[in-house]
């Protein structure tokens, strides 16, 4: 069964705050920034000159949240496994995807990814 956006947009949001936290110590306070209370544009200021690949993830993932993409695979257009989205929430990429992309990046680019 899928999670609400609402229970993955704080998925997402905990573990950027982790992140945020261990990469820059930052300082605000873990409730404010994971509960519903931190818009996009709040979490932009938060990350404004951090020059991270996983915090460019989790960002568009929210996005992907907001909207009404997230968990859909972008090769295969299917949805992708909740307990995946669990392990990994910033996922774009089904397992079978992801399979025939490791193959043959170059044909999968392609035949899936620019659809």
């Amino acid at each position: 069964m899928k999670r609400s956006s609402r229970a993955m947009r704080s998925l997402v949001l905990s573990r950027m705050f982790d992140l945020l936290d261990q990469t820059y110590g930052i300082d605000i306070d873990r409730e404010e920034f994971v509960g519903e209370r931190a818009s996009l544009h709040e979490i932009d200021a938060v990350l404004a000159f951090k020059s991270d690949p996983h915090l460019d993830e989790l960002r568009g993932a929210l996005e992907r949240i907001d909207d009404g993409s997230y968990g859909v695979c972008i090769g295969c257009k299917m949805d992708i496994d909740q307990r995946l989205l669990d392990e990994e929430p910033a996922r774009r990429i089904c397992p079978k995807c992801e399979k025939e992309y490791n193959r043959s990046p170059s044909a999968c680019m392609e035949t899936h990814m620019l659809r």
